[in-house]
């Protein structure tokens, strides 16, 4: 951010623009602040294929960057080939066999992450059509935070559930000694049965318009459409009908995947796992209780389930990545 930049942002509006695309839905969550208070809040979900950005979700994010020029954009990095930095014999451990040539790594107070690079390089190509994002974060640090906020005695597995992925880590007094990131393949089966529902939650929507002083600020010229924006997109469409899956099929191949790493932990030698006292599903999807009920039976062990918003703590990190700056 340039010195002109950061000296003017204080006065504008700063938008705050999660996205976190899961199976067959992407939700956008969007979150105005201005004068160090929130004016504006909204999420929305979007049916979308092929793990892209639908183009009326495209049209939306587009709309407020080009209408507010401190606009920030975060996501949660999917790909294979990322993890927990661990420590082996005083070194530095990546789990792959990869060399920390070939990661980009990234650090927080309590833990290092890292990703292959030419990996992120082909996942950030998808959001190419909203002019990329500035911040993109790993889910490893999405269950760091959880594990410090709500720190649980023991040797625990704690889970960040998606439909399309799971990522995990072994947490023991607050340290990562184990971690995996995998693709829950196989078909994303929907319910016939439709749900109705506000499709967009607003709160504290108290200032529709756009800012006043914003002409004044590097002459850029507002799209026309905006005013439609902001007096139709915004009103919840009560004929909308919420994506409803079944989630049976997903659980049991989600419990195989848990089976499985658990398994590797206990039986590598480069973990030496010690026995798991407790398994904490942080779930960003909202499976069924029959689902997590599924997971616990096949587990055998002792299942806690925690809701987890995934758009709101990646807007959370990106406003403490800003203020960093």
């Amino acid at each position: 951010m340039g010195f002109f930049t950061s000296m003017m942002s204080p006065f504008f509006s700063q938008v705050f623009i999660a996205i976190n695309i899961d199976a067959i839905t992407c939700t956008i969550k969007i979150v105005r602040i201005k004068r160090d208070r929130q004016v504006e809040s909204l999420t929305k979900e979007f049916k979308t294929t092929e793990n892209q950005i639908p183009m009326e979700a495209v049209k939306l994010i587009r709309r407020y960057k080009h209408s507010y020029p401190f606009t920030y954009v975060s996501a949660v990095i999917k790909t294979l080939s990322q993890g927990v930095v661990l420590q082996k014999d005083s070194r530095d451990f990546f789990a792959g066999n990869l060399r920390a040539s070939e990661c980009e790594i990234s650090s927080s107070d309590t833990i290092r992450v890292f990703a292959k690079r030419s990996m992120i390089k082909d996942y950030l190509r998808r959001y190419d059509v909203i002019g990329g994002v500035d911040f993109l974060f790993s889910p490893f640090l999405l269950i760091d935070k959880n594990a410090h906020d709500l720190p649980t005695l023991g040797n625990n597995v704690y889970v960040l559930l998606q439909r399309s992925n799971i990522a995990l880590t072994v947490v023991y007094k607050g340290v990562a000694t184990f971690s995996g990131f995998f693709i829950a393949e196989g078909e994303v089966p929907m319910l016939n049965k439709e749900e109705q529902r506000p499709d967009i939650e607003l709160k504290n929507f108290d200032e529709l318009s756009l800012d006043e002083d914003f002409d004044e600020f590097a002459k850029i010229a507002l799209d026309p459409s905006l005013d439609r924006l902001q007096t139709d997109m915004f009103i919840p469409n009560l004929d909308e009908t919420k994506i409803v899956y079944d989630d049976m099929p997903k659980a049991r191949i989600i419990s195989k995947i848990l089976v499985d790493a658990i398994k590797e932990y206990y039986q590598n030698p480069l973990y030496q796992g010690e026995f798991i006292d407790k398994v904490i599903l942080l779930d960003a999807c909202k499976l069924s209780d029959q689902a997590h009920e599924l997971i616990a039976k096949e587990l055998m062990l002792e299942t806690v389930k925690r809701d987890i918003d995934l758009p709101d703590v990646l807007i959370e990190f990106a406003q403490r990545e800003l203020k960093g700056r």
